[in-house]
């Protein structure tokens, strides 16, 4: 008899990512592989391709949030189908930001330093601008880095070994990626 799995069983992942949906099939070496997502046919497109000797391979490359739902894969041989199904789950990756700095004086010459995290799907890129102006990686004085965690989220820091006048003014921090972005700014006063 015709058995058939579909793998990965459940996915949640994020908007414009690859999704690769495989269809395993034993008992017979003659058969054929249909593809369905909620009860409809899967139609080839810009989104979605078929692939396989026995078109057994499904890719949904750049997903969007309606490619969500219910995907069967039949498998099919002289009146005989056997079927398997597999739930995807696409969110709106759009960044947003879940930790920041605060408003603050800062006194000449006393290091500060100013925190932004983000999450989102795919994770997101932080650029920093002081006034509208990219911040001036001045390595003697000024640093910043990036990192993402195991959840997902991005941190960034902005490090200011020895603040003027000058790195006074308003900090923005923008997360971006594929889905969107997300924006915090606060005003940082140097005396």
């Amino acid at each position: 008899p015709l058995r058939v799995t579909l793998s990965p069983k459940n996915l949640k992942t994020g908007i414009s990512s690859t999704v690769i949906l495989s269809c395993a099939v034993q008992g017979s070496p003659h058969f054929t592989v249909s593809w369905y997502r909620n009860t409809e046919p899967v139609m080839p497109d810009q989104h979605f391709s078929i692939q396989g000797a026995h078109n057994e391979t499904l890719f949904i490359s750049a997903a969007q949030k309606r490619h969500s739902g219910a995907y069967q894969c039949f498998a099919s041989r002289k009146g005989q189908t056997a079927q398997d199904f597999s739930i995807i789950l696409l969110e709106d990756g759009t960044p947003r930001i879940v930790a920041s700095f605060s408003e603050r004086v800062v006194v000449p010459g006393e290091p500060f330093s100013l925190m932004c995290a983000a999450k989102g799907a795919p994770p997101p890129t932080i650029t920093w601008t002081l006034d509208d102006e990219p911040v001036a990686r001045d390595l003697s004085r000024v640093r910043s880095s990036q990192y993402t965690l195991s959840d997902g989220s991005t941190v960034s820091f902005v490090n200011v070994s020895s603040p003027q006048i000058r790195d006074g003014g308003v900090y923005r921090c923008a997360a971006r990626n594929s889905a969107g972005g997300a924006e915090y700014q606060a005003r940082i006063n140097v005396r």
